[in-house]
């Protein structure tokens, strides 16, 4: 008669099994909680990162704007170029009134290089260079040679 050997384990509800179960189900709803929430954080700095671009790419515009109706004196060209910037400011202004909100981030990305751009410019034409040259043309020779043609030809 042999006997046979049962290996079995005899499962005890005792403190420290209640203690490793509750842990295991804390760990995966702490990873659940995790996967989750990382994302939505990321998301939510990248608006607030957005926002913030936004923010400061229109405080430049203002300023840009405060910054063309400073320039004064100089030629005529110098000023009709600032005015040409002061128009081209003003409609803009008009459209970020109501559609600044709703831009996108490509679009302030875009806003943004053209506001630097401009603030280069605005520099220049507040030292007192413009960007345009007046040419003059000396008509005189060609006009002094038609009239010497035509009034030749008259007196004959």
């Amino acid at each position: 008669m042999t006997r046979q050997l049962t290996y079995s384990a005899r499962f005890r509800r005792n403190y420290v099994t209640v203690f490793a179960v509750a842990l295991f189900f804390l760990m995966v709803a702490s990873e659940i909680a995790l996967a989750v929430s990382i994302p939505a954080y990321m998301n939510r700095e990248n608006v607030m990162a957005e926002e913030l671009l936004r923010r400061e790419t229109l405080l430049r515009f203002d300023a840009l704007r405060g910054m063309c109706a400073a320039i004064s004196g100089g030629d005529e060209v110098l000023m009709l170029e600032k005015q040409l910037i002061a128009n081209a400011l003003d409609n803009l202004a008009i459209y970020l009134r109501t559609e600044a909100s709703n831009l996108t981030s490509e679009e302030i990305g875009e806003l943004n290089r053209l506001t630097r751009e401009v603030e280069r410019i605005l520099h220049v034409l507040r030292s007192g260079r413009s960007f345009s040259r007046e040419n003059r043309l000396d008509s005189s020779a060609y006009i002094d040679a038609l009239v010497a043609k035509y009034a030749g030809k008259e007196t004959k």
